[in-house]
């Protein structure tokens, strides 16, 4: 194995005290260390990218972080239209502004007294944009640091249902839609980092004494993918992460792909041909 992807699918995994280990382990070794983060929240995404960015840097690490919507600026996608976003931006509708921060602005945009859009400004760039109904948020949509469109969230009663995610020419991608969460139990050893994680679900006891095993158990979010360019059918998003994991690996030559501890169940399936291990 010469080189290595660490992927990072949500903000769990950044606490894992066995990631930055990992890469430090990986690096000593002189082992190439790619860390992926592929969270499918934007703002989120980029967020973790961030921070993750700053501890390897802390730690004179030498790994590259990659942001998984950055991979995603040119890829070639199908044209939308930003009906709610546009409905603001073209009518004469009363508007009110709040400068909360130094950094951050916030106007929203009224109809006879009802409140149907909200633009947040950081360091003066329009950062996000929420359209609602009758005071219910029906969805946000989410700018780069060019002032586009990257991703819209659509809401119902309050939490996200589908997310679509657009290259930097606002085409659409794909689209995620939000299923019921499924959870998974692990037996790990009580003295280990990971016996904190999620809800212990039970610990053996043995003439007083505890067993060196704990049942946790950690939830995974479920989605289901539709991939607007070529509509090839994914069974889960799992499926459609392996899929972007073999194009990035060259279907995992010489590239070794590690993991939370959580994602190993799910996806390890999906890449067969792929060397995997969980950190």
């Amino acid at each position: 194995m010469k080189k290595a992807l660490i992927l990072v699918t949500d903000s769990v995994s950044i606490k894992n005290p066995y990631l930055l280990k990992t890469i430090q382990k990986l690096t000593n070794n002189q082992i190439q260390v790619t860390v992926l983060v592929m969270i499918l929240d934007f703002h989120l995404a980029s967020k973790i990218t961030e921070k993750l960015t700053q501890k390897i840097n802390d730690s004179h690490f030498k790994a590259q972080i990659i942001n998984w919507f950055e991979l995603l600026q040119d890829q070639q996608g199908i044209t939308t239209d930003l009906q709610g976003l546009e409905a603001v931006q073209s009518n004469h509708l009363q508007k009110k502004s709040f400068r909360l921060t130094e950094q951050k602005t916030v106007e929203r945009f009224f109809d006879h007294h009802a409140l149907i859009g909200e633009q947040t400004f950081r360091a003066d760039k329009l950062n996000l944009f929420k359209s609602f109904d009758n005071g219910k948020l029906l969805a946000q949509y989410y700018f780069d640091d060019q002032q586009k469109v990257r991703e819209v969230v659509h809401f119902q009663e309050g939490q996200p249902v589908t997310y679509e995610v657009l290259n930097n020419h606002q085409q659409k991608l794909y689209q995620f839609v939000v299923k019921p969460s499924q959870s998974h139990r692990f037996k790990v050893a009580s003295d280990s980092e990971f016996a904190t994680r999620g809800a212990t679900i039970n610990q053996e006891i043995f003439k007083g004494t505890p067993r060196n095993t704990v049942q946790i158990e950690i939830v995974n979010a479920q989605y289901s993918v539709h991939d607007y360019v070529t509509w090839r059918p994914y069974q889960n998003v799992f499926e459609f992460y392996a899929e972007q994991i073999r194009q990035l690996t060259n279907n995992g030559q010489d590239t070794g792909v590690f993991m939370d501890l959580k994602d190993v169940e799910p996806l390890s399936p999906y890449l067969e041909t792929v060397k995997t291990f969980n950190y």
